[in-house]
């Protein structure tokens, strides 16, 4: 498929491909994006962007009418310069709607100004009550489900238009353990691992298999009109592809991940192809063995999180990663792109980062290639 924002996209697929061999046809992968034109805040960051704070009406419609999300999403890709791997891609489902499968399962669910991010509320309040036949949400598809309706207008209204221009990314579904804990509240989730942990092995089951039929809902309307596997780490594959993710993990012990939310990660490992698990802080690193254990896991994408030092600063951590066979996908600052592609192997590097300006991009790249091949 050509891409009318991308005139390189062959080559740029090329290397996907042989990225997620663990190889490089010429060069490590690296996706560099930078501003064409101004863009204004709402445009870059999905943000509401009009001054004062809006109504509720205001922001919901913001995130979920396709006559305004569509347009703000085309302007922001016309408007871009795709250099490198990067590519326009649309995510009519905002990636700022967080963990939106919990929406899919029953949470009220709102996006919240200032932060325009969204959240859902627990349903979930005593595991006794929450047992078939007692009425309450059964953690299953539902497609009549509100959120899910929106979403879906939302996938066909980008899908509709997207061929030869641009690819659709699917929502945030997240993963089980985090879901779960939306379902259940955080604090509450936390103590029910040792007050109820056979509820909690039930439900993770449950919303990992709700997980898959929404993932799999997704794809399906995309596909009526545009092929294609991404989602909000903005990597391509041309074969199903996903990420994985369990961000409550950071609150327990490794034995606790193992036993009540790994056995479900590696489950999504085997449904789907490709896998990129997505590593946030350092208060995760406990449970890195535990996933580069995982023989189907493809990857892991290393965030170091609020207050943490930059990504080039975790050299050994990131060696470890790819001592044990796995990719790596790394956000970072342009000034970054040096030193990670000269100490690490450019097989298996997936890097992204931003620039001021088109030429700055341009420099960037011609750059990549005599990195990558100091690197290792």
């Amino acid at each position: 498929m050509e891409l009318a924002y991308k005139e390189d996209w062959p080559r740029a697929r090329e290397r996907y491909e042989a990225w997620w061999q663990g190889e490089i046809v010429d060069r490590a992968v690296i996706q560099v994006i930078a501003p064409r034109e101004p863009l204004r805040a709402g445009e870059v960051f999905d943000y509401f962007p009009e001054p004062g704070e809006p109504s509720a009406e205001e922001l919901f419609n913001w995130f979920t009418d396709p006559q305004r999300v569509i347009p703000r999403l085309e302007r922001r890709m016309q408007a871009m310069y795709w250099g490198g791997e990067a590519f326009p891609v649309a995510f009519p489902v905002s990636i700022r709607l967080v963990a939106i499968l919990g929406a899919y399962l029953g949470c009220p669910y709102a996006v919240f100004p200032g932060g325009n991010t969204g959240w859902a509320d627990p349903i979930i309040e005593d595991w006794e009550e929450h047992r078939p036949g007692t009425g309450q949400p059964d953690l299953a598809f539902d497609p009549d489900n509100e959120w899910w309706q929106i979403s879906k207008r939302l996938l066909e209204a980008a899908a509709k238009r997207a061929a030869g221009r641009y690819y659709v990314g699917i929502p945030d579904l997240n993963g089980p353990g985090e879901i779960v804990a939306r379902l259940r509240g955080t604090e509450e989730l936390a103590m029910d691992l040792i007050d109820h942990p056979q509820a909690v092995k039930a439900a993770v089951a449950k919303v990992n298999a709700a997980w898959l039929r929404y993932w799999e809902a997704c794809h399906g309307v995309v596909h009526q009109w545009i092929g294609g596997y991404t989602y909000w780490m903005g990597i391509w594959s041309e074969s199903p592809s996903t990420d994985l993710q369990c961000d409550f993990s950071c609150m327990i012990s490794p034995e606790m991940f193992e036993e009540f939310f790994l056995s479900a990660i590696e489950q999504q490992t085997e449904w789907v192809g490709r896998t990129i698990y997505h590593l946030d802080g350092p208060g995760a690193v406990r449970h890195l063995d535990a996933l580069l254990g995982l023989p189907k896991l493809d990857g892991i994408q290393w965030i170091p999180g609020a207050g943490a030092p930059p990504v080039s600063e975790w050299i050994p951590l990131l060696k470890r990663i790819q001592a044990a066979g796995k990719l790596l996908v790394l956000y970072c600052e342009k000034w970054e792109v040096e030193k990670l592609l000269t100490e690490l192997k450019p097989e298996g590097v997936l890097l992204s980062t931003t620039c001021d300006s088109l030429e700055e991009a341009e420099a960037l790249l011609r750059n990549v290639e005599h990195w990558s091949a100091r690197g290792g």
